[in-house]
C-alpha cells in the first residue's frame, strides 16, 4: 500500500464495511470480497452492514452480516478500527451524509481510517466512440437530474472527501480509477472488468431507470411505457463493440485524528478576527 494508505489491521480490531444495493450477483462478489477480509485478518471482527440480506451459505466466524439502516443509532458498543463504505450514492440527502459521518467518526478509535468507493454514473470516452449527444452519453446528467429534483444526489464521488474532512478527519487521500463498461479494453484485467461492469449494467438498468423517471423524470415523470422505449435504445448502444465506454470510480480514505493531534488541537488559540 502507498503511504498514506490504512495499514493492515492488528489483532482484535473490528472492521464494518457498509453498502447499499439490491441482491444481485455483483453483491455476492462483494459478498466473498468482505470474508477475504475476515480470512486474511483472523483476529479481527468484520462487519457487514446492508439493508438487505446477503446471497451467501457460509462466512468466516469473524466476519458477521447484519441487515440494518445505518442512519439509524448504531449499536455496536466497542469502537472500529476500519470502515469501508461503497456505493451509497444517491443513498443520503445532505443532512444525512453530515449525519452518516459523524457518526462514522464517533465510531472510530482515534487514529483509525476511513474509506469509501463510489462510481459517477456519467459514461466517457477516450476516443470519441461515445457520442454526448447518444442515448448512453446523455444517460449520467439524465439521473443526476433526477436526483437532484429527489434530494438525494447522485454526484457522492464529488462531494464525499470534502464532507469526510468537514466531519473531523484528517488526512484524506483520493485515488480516480477508470472502469470500462464492456469488453473492448485489450487488457486482459480490464477486459474482465468490462464483462462484469457490462453485466451489472445490463441486470441494474431497468431498476435504476424506472424508479427515478417516473418519479423525478424531466419535463414530468415518465410512464413506464416510456421508460421502456428509452432502456431499449440505452442497451442497443451498450451492446456496441466500437463505442468504448468507461466510468470513473473514485476511492477516497482519510483518517480519524489521533489522542494527541485532538489534544493539541484543543490547545490552539484562535484569534478574534478584527475587521477594517
Amino acid at each position: 500500500m502507498t503511504t498514506g494508505q490504512p495499514k493492515g489491521l492488528r489483532a482484535r480490531e473490528s472492521v464494518l464495511t457498509v453498502s447499499n444495493r439490491s441482491p444481485s450477483d455483483e453483491q455476492q462478489f462483494e459478498a466473498f470480497e468482505i470474508g477475504d477480509v475476515a480470512d486474511k485478518y483472523p483476529s479481527a471482527t468484520v462487519r457487514g452492514i446492508d439493508i438487505f440480506p446477503p446471497p451467501v451459505t457460509w462466512v468466516p466466524p469473524n466476519c458477521v452480516f447484519e441487515i440494518d439502516d445505518i442512519l439509524q443509532d448504531w449499536t455496536w458498543k466497542e469502537p472500529f478500527d476500519f470502515i469501508h463504505l461503497r456505493l451509497l450514492l444517491g443513498a443520503f440527502t445532505p443532512e444525512g451524509w453530515d449525519e452518516l459521518y459523524k457518526k462514522c467518526y464517533d465510531a472510530l478509535t482515534p487514529g483509525a481510517w476511513i474509506e469509501q468507493v463510489e462510481l459517477d454514473v456519467r459514461l466517457y470516452s477516450d476516443d470519441n466512440t461515445l457520442k454526448e449527444d447518444s442515448y448512453l452519453g446523455g444517460w449520467g446528467n439524465n439521473f443526476i437530474g433526477c436526483s437532484d429534483r429527489s434530494g438525494r444526489s447522485l454526484l457522492t464521488q464529488e462531494s464525499m472527501r470534502g464532507t469526510m474532512e468537514k466531519a473531523g478527519f484528517v488526512d484524506a487521500h483520493e485515488v480516480l480509477y477508470k472502469i470500462p463498461v464492456g469488453p473492448w479494453p485489450r487488457d486482459k484485467l480490464l477486459k474482465e472488468t468490462g464483462r462484469l461492469q457490462y453485466l451489472h449494467w445490463t441486470t441494474a438498468l431497468e431498476g435504476w431507470a424506472m424508479w427515478l423517471l417516473t418519479r423525478f423524470g424531466a419535463p414530468s415523470p415518465w410512464s413506464s411505457d416510456e421508460v421502456q422505449v428509452y432502456l431499449t435504445k440505452v442497451r442497443s448502444e451498450l451492446r456496441n463493440p466500437h463505442v468504448h465506454a468507461f466510468e470513473y470510480a473514485r476511492r477516497v480514505w482519510a483518517r480519524k485524528p489521533t489522542e494527541e493531534e485532538l489534544e493539541a488541537r484543543a490547545h490552539i488559540k484562535v484569534e478574534p478576527q478584527h475587521w477594517p
